[in-house]
């Protein structure tokens, strides 16, 4: 049987120098549908807020596939801009400490007995980092 899964997709919003943290939660593996689904949904909220939005990425697979790039004009012409670290610079990426802190500090390293404790554990670490879930 295979292991239980959990991921996430996160943005740290910059603004007036505030930080603020939106995540998506999967159960399963980070794919380019669902990168796809949360750049759509930042891309929205962009257009609606009538702001300019900027998207920093690494070179995962997922986020340089061809659907990624077929979709970035459409999102551009909405406020989304994508912008790609160079390889191997995941330091140049604010979140990157962000993840540090959840994953090192705030969610306990052990097993969880079910997905359900496991979702219970992130939530609570998302919970103390003040983030919001964005609705895809």
């Amino acid at each position: 049987m295979g292991q239980a899964r959990i991921n996430l997709i996160g943005t740290l919003c910059l603004e007036e120098g505030i930080e603020s943290l939106q995540y998506r939660m999967l159960e399963g593996p980070c794919r380019t549908g669902e990168v796809l689904g949360y750049l759509n949904s930042l891309a929205e909220e962009a257009h609606r807020e009538g702001g300019r939005v900027v998207v920093v990425l690494d070179n995962a697979p997922f986020h340089k596939a061809r659907a990624i790039q077929e979709a970035r004009e459409g999102w551009e012409a909405k406020g989304l801009e994508l912008y790609y670290l160079p390889a191997y610079c995941p330091h140049l990426n604010l979140i990157e400490g962000v993840w540090r802190r959840f994953e090192g500090f705030l969610m306990p390293r052990r097993y969880y007995d079910s997905l359900a404790e496991l979702k219970q554990a992130v939530l609570s670490a998302l919970r103390l980092l003040g983030a919001v879930e964005l609705q895809c």
